[in-house]
């Protein structure tokens, strides 16, 4: 029991330590991709494939509001049969920079999840994405690895360990989501009302 207790002391303390100022940013980016009717592409591996998964439902399903335009988001994680087969044709390396290549464009937004920040696949995406003019953002662990200074803006997650970093980027998920609705509600609201004055 006690270190149940410890875990989710470290959780507590561990989310109050999160940077309210690099969310912002992070923040900052996506409703400004929002407002320009750009993209956003999520990915991650393992738990943070889940989260990616996650991530790209709630920002697609639970911002909808009438009148104003949806948040277009798409989690790279969720083809398989692509996934497997870039895997098997060339490097596991290339499953989301290969994907990205089909559909980015200026302008969208790229989410790489990643405790490590290391994952190589996550990094040769954002290189594509930054290629192709993309804005990019990681939600990434303690020490943020390499991806860290790669990407115009992230979160980390300073956790003791990999389970709190990964429970971190799902908050942080659901945060970003929660912002995202009120920026969406509030769109629709002006919306509304110019049309309302027109």
């Amino acid at each position: 029991m006690e270190s149940i207790i410890n875990y989710f002391a470290e959780l507590e303390q561990m989310m109050r330590a999160i940077s309210l100022l690099d969310l912002t940013k992070v923040l900052g980016i996506l409703e400004e991709g929002y407002h320009n009717g750009h993209r956003v592409f999520v990915m991650g591996n393992g738990g943070s494939a889940a989260t990616a998964s996650h991530f790209a439902l709630d920002l697609s399903k639970n911002t909808i509001m009438a009148g104003a335009p949806r948040v277009k988001a798409i989690s790279l994680t969720d083809h398989v049969p692509l996934i497997t087969a870039w895997s098997n044709d060339t490097h596991y390396e290339h499953i989301f920079a290969e994907q990205l290549a089909n559909m980015i464009e200026p302008g969208d937004v790229v989410i790489g999840i990643s405790a490590s920040g290391n994952s190589a696949n996550v990094i040769n995406a954002v290189k594509l994405a930054r290629q192709s003019r993309a804005a990019t953002i990681g939600l990434l662990g303690a020490k943020g690895g390499k991806l860290k200074d790669m990407v115009d803006a992230c979160v980390l997650a300073p956790g003791q360990n990999i389970e709190q970093e990964e429970d971190a980027h799902m908050i942080l998920a659901h945060v970003i989501t929660r912002h995202m609705r009120e920026v969406v509600r509030t769109y629709a609201q002006t919306l509304a009302l110019a049309g309302t004055n027109s």
